[in-house]
């Protein structure tokens, strides 16, 4: 009988001795997404988004960006999935970015334009040499 009980103990070692062996599946959780374009008319942009899912009725802000410079805010009601339009001034040419928040957590980042960015390190020195 000591046998058995110490052989039992010595391979409850090497096996699961819990169950289940398999966990339960978790559910994703129910996240906002949104997607969208920048359609540029004149001295106007024009975002077009799409709320596709969202997980409780609320608002969705936006702010409009030249380059670093916030130029606008603004926040939408938003009760479910459906479309939606904004309008944006571009005063001149230039970098331009809309940041689509929820309960803020970035969900969304549309850009127009090609950014400022600084050269790398050490190509000045390449480009002089």
């Amino acid at each position: 009988m000591p046998l058995i009980f110490l052989l039992a103990v010595l391979l409850t070692g090497c096996r699961y001795t819990f169950l289940p062996l398999v966990p339960e599946r978790a559910e994703f959780p129910d996240r906002p997404r949104v997607s969208g374009s920048l359609l540029e008319s004149g001295n106007e942009v024009v975002a077009k988004l799409v709320v596709r899912s969202l997980s409780k009725p609320g608002y969705l802000e936006l702010k409009w960006y030249q380059e670093e410079v916030l130029l606008t805010e603004k926040s939408v009601w938003v009760e479910g999935p459906g479309g939606l339009e904004a309008r944006f001034s571009r005063p001149n040419d230039g970098y331009y970015r809309l940041l689509v928040l929820s309960e803020g957590s970035v969900l969304l980042q549309l850009d127009l334009g090609v950014p400022n960015l600084p050269s790398p390190p050490g190509a000045a020195t390449a480009a002089g040499g």
